[in-house]
């Protein structure tokens, strides 16, 4: 009988649990499909990003720069 009344228990926790999660889901809906998202003007995309500010130049600049003077110790220990 423990049995049974703990079985039944956890069985109205899930099926409260999903009731909860359909309730909760009913208000607003996300963008299901392409056709709802708001498409950017490719002009104004271009514009924004010709704007971003570049960020790390020196530590990029610094690390290509180790991967070229590697380079070469590289090439000898894969061979």
């Amino acid at each position: 009988m423990d049995f049974n009344a703990a079985e039944e228990e956890e069985f109205g926790f899930s099926r409260n649990y999903f009731l909860a999660k359909e309730m909760g889901s009913s208000g607003k809906k996300s963008a299901r499909k392409l056709s709802d998202i708001n498409v950017v003007d490719e002009h104004e995309l271009r514009e924004a990003s010709a704007n971003i500010e570049p960020k790390h130049q020196n530590d990029i600049a610094d690390l290509i720069n180790s991967y070229k003077s590697l380079y070469p110790k590289w090439v000898f220990d894969l061979s």
